[in-house]
């Protein structure tokens, strides 16, 4: 992982800067071009950052942002949102409709008004097309200057710590007061359309501004990503006043729960393990009856592989009736993880599953079919997995094991070629797929595995997104 000086450079840094595509020192960005730029932003963004990649947190931070993005005038952007697995209090916005907050700052949060409030904010910094803009006026940046300070983001070389001149035209590059004011205006007006009050957003800024990441050393003026905290502070405190940004109607405590509960899985999951049980158990011992608490003090628990204690605060988390799906898919997996496969399967068999997206539950029901001997079930579990081009190499390593062991050797190879490709493994993809080849008599599939090999050759198999790994069970995947 990244160290914690390196990553607030990069965070600062990637709000500034852009990629190496072909757009010249001189031309202003067009609409088809900034989304180039943002489809190159997040391919970089996924190898050199840890996502937080719980599917309840995913489905709930871009339902909210949807909800805020219906909010604006109509945008030629498709927006996405994602949360980064660090401590800092930042959210930043690339071009192209990529936001991204830091999972230190929704720690931080106490409402889904103030989580409203910093997505509105990063929305409108996107919809006023400011880093566009910045690009377009930095005219002195040469793309060999764009492209060497890419290079030191996501290369992690020694190009960080880049040149005076560089660092200058980089610089202009940074968001101004003037963009930072436009964005607080507009941002707020939206939310209010949204149905949210810019409370949120005052909030968060007076956090921020009380928590001092950097220090003059570490972080040039012109590098932070969002100048004039206290300039905005009040600007916002005026805004609240006028009838004109005030929320018609307010969004209910209902959907505050999904907040809470997204917030409970960022602490338990991404905090420092031991800090996380101490503030929990403390929530804890301030009310027994408080599920979620009991739910977040099972996902640290879980980290520590004490998972008898972790299936008794969940089974105590279900008796709330609060998100059931979401608990029992957590309970499911302790039990796989207990050894108690029998008691997964039924589980995972009759629960309702949840309304998003979940593959590491159908990857963990998958090992409890192969554990309790029903083969075909487990290998048609992991073969949708895959067919749904799911993100986890998990699930290509499970159904090459599965496979291996139920004398199926030749897709077993083929399968396990398939993980070590992923994994940019040269050597071991090449073995197995060759290996695949001299057991395979299916004249299509043999074609397949030839291409395959091929592409493997030259290219060395595909570098694997970071985020992939999140799993901490990643290794014990059915052995």
């Amino acid at each position: 992982m990244l160290s914690k000086t390196k990553f607030l450079k990069i965070t600062a840094l990637m709000t500034l800067i852009c990629f190496s595509v072909s757009v010249g020192p001189t031309a202003a960005l067009t609409i088809s071009e900034e989304r180039d730029l943002g489809r190159e932003f997040i391919k970089h963004a996924r190898q050199a950052y840890l996502f937080v990649e719980d599917p309840f947190v995913n489905d709930y931070i871009n339902r909210l942002g949807q909800r805020l993005v219906a909010a604006f005038p109509e945008q030629p952007f498709i927006f996405h949102f994602y949360v980064i697995n660090n401590p800092v209090y930042n959210a930043f916005a690339a071009p192209g409709g990529y936001v991204f907050v830091h999972s230190g700052l929704i720690s931080a949060m106490e409402t889904e008004e103030e989580l409203a409030g910093i997505l509105s904010h990063e929305i409108a910094h996107v919809y006023c097309r400011h880093l566009s803009e910045r690009i377009d006026q930095s005219k002195m940046l040469s793309l060999a200057t764009l492209a060497g300070i890419t290079a030191g983001i996501f290369l992690g070389s020694g190009a960080l710590a880049i040149g005076s001149a560089a660092a200058g035209q980089a610089a202009g590059l940074a968001y101004s007061r003037q963009d930072e004011r436009q964005a607080d205006q507009v941002g707020v007006q939206y939310l209010a359309a949204a149905g949210y009050s810019a409370r949120g957003l005052l909030t968060m800024l007076k956090k921020i501004k009380e928590k001092h990441w950097f220090s003059e050393q570490e972080m040039p003026t012109y590098l932070t990503t969002h100048p004039g905290t206290e300039e905005r502070i009040i600007y916002i405190d005026t805004l609240l006043a006028s009838d004109r940004y005030r929320p018609e109607n307010q969004q209910q405590t209902a959907v505050n729960n999904e907040f809470s509960m997204a917030r409970t899985i960022i602490a338990a999951t991404c905090d420092d393990v031991d800090i996380a049980l101490n503030q929990i158990k403390s929530r804890l011992e301030r009310d027994q009856e408080d599920a979620l608490a009991h739910f977040g003090y099972a996902l640290a628990l879980s980290r520590k592989a004490r998972h008898q204690e972790a299936i008794a605060h969940l089974q105590m988390a279900l008796q709330g009736k609060i998100f059931p799906s979401r608990i029992a898919t957590a309970l499911g997996v302790e039990y796989v993880l207990a050894g108690y496969y029998d008691k997964a399967m039924q589980l995972f068999e009759t629960t309702t599953p949840p309304p998003y997206r979940d593959d590491r539950r159908q990857l963990y029901w998958a090992e409890a079919a192969e554990k309790t001997g029903q083969t075909e079930k487990s290998i048609a579990l992991l073969e949708d997995l895959i067919d749904k081009k799911s993100d986890l190499p998990e699930a290509v390593y499970a159904l090459g094991m599965v496979y291996g062991k139920n004398d199926r050797p030749d897709k077993a190879h083929y399968y396990l070629g398939l993980y070590y490709y992923d994994l940019h493994d040269q050597k071991n993809a090449l073995f197995h797929l060759e290996k695949a080849l001299e057991l395979t008599s299916d004249p299509g599939e043999r074609k397949n595995i030839q291409d395959l090999i091929q592409t493997t050759k030259k290219e060395g198999g595909r570098p694997l997104p970071q985020s992939t790994f999140s799993g901490h069970h990643f290794n014990r995947i059915l052995n």
